[in-house]
């Protein structure tokens, strides 16, 4: 067996297109079909059921698979080993952000501040080679995570907002108000939806925003309230805007650093991890 024999399969298994493997491969379809076979006789099963020219993945293919991608996975591991051991003159870390966006670019300071080689790739729409992870959850432990930080959950409104001058607001103040929210894609957005549910509340929600900041600008045109964290999202209060508690309806989140078990820590990366801890340990005594 070939290592391009298993590349090639793992695109073919991918696209379960002959015609689009080849296509995304650079080869001749009929090369490629006899790679395949190939392949397949030396494994003596057929890893994919065919119905004329539509091939469909089977059991014996995903259980192929799951061992190519680990393969995979060790040669790429293998390569940032030896990049390291070379001494590059950069070091790549991705790090794929799913909450505390707002802080990030202040984090990517303190990193490049400790090394100057370092250079970290951020993404928001998801990494799958990420090599870590900044995400939130409604629980305390996730996993082999490291938690970054526990904070509560409330209301931001305008300062002109008549529920600003209330000394208590409960859920049934929330009944008549318009909500901006982020898109139902995001984890926030999953957990809020989650503490409504649980308190029986249906948020009218009359907008919906894929970034913080223009949550900020729509909310001081006051067209809505909008439910956040306090802590990581304390940059978008004040300048006409207030949070506020809602006494009946507690809301807490917790963020979590996550490490890419299947990939090379390389000291870069445990660079990184142990400054985003530092700097969320740093950051939350701001509000003891």
């Amino acid at each position: 067996m070939e290592l391009l024999q298993i590349k090639y399969f793992r695109v073919i298994a991918e696209t379960e297109n002959i015609s689009k493997a080849s296509e995304q491969l650079f080869i001749a379809q009929p090369s490629l079909s006899q790679t395949l076979k190939r392949l397949e006789d030396e494994l003596g099963i057929s890893l994919f059921d065919r119905n004329g020219r539509k091939i469909t993945l089977n059991g014996a293919g995903r259980i192929f698979l799951k061992y190519c991608d680990e393969i995979a996975a060790s040669l790429e591991n293998a390569h940032l080993e030896l990049e390291e051991y070379k001494g590059s003159e950069t070091a790549d870390v991705n790090i794929e952000v799913r909450s505390a966006s707002l802080l990030i670019p202040e984090i990517i300071k303190k990193i490049r501040e400790k090394n100057s080689r370092i250079m970290p790739h951020i993404f928001q729409s998801g990494c799958s080679d990420a090599d870590l992870k900044i995400y939130s959850d409604m629980t305390e432990h996730s996993g082999m995570s490291k938690l970054l930080m526990r904070e509560p959950m409330g209301i931001v409104i305008p300062e002109a907002h008549p529920l600003a001058r209330k000394p208590d607001i409960c859920r049934r103040d929330l009944e008549q108000c318009s909500f901006i929210s982020l898109s139902p894609e995001c984890s926030l957005y999953k957990i809020i939806s989650h503490f409504c549910e649980n308190a029986s509340f249906q948020p009218n929600i009359s907008t919906y925003v894929d970034s913080p900041a223009l949550m900020r600008e729509l909310l001081k045109m006051d067209l809505g309230a909008a439910f956040v964290p306090e802590y990581t999202w304390a940059a978008l209060f004040g300048d006409g805007l207030t949070f506020r508690y809602v006494s009946d309806m507690p809301m807490e989140r917790f963020v979590h650093l996550a490490v890419n078990e299947r990939k090379y820590a390389s000291a870069a990366v445990k660079s990184c991890h142990d400054t985003i801890s530092e700097y969320f340990s740093e950051y939350s005594r701001k509000f003891r």
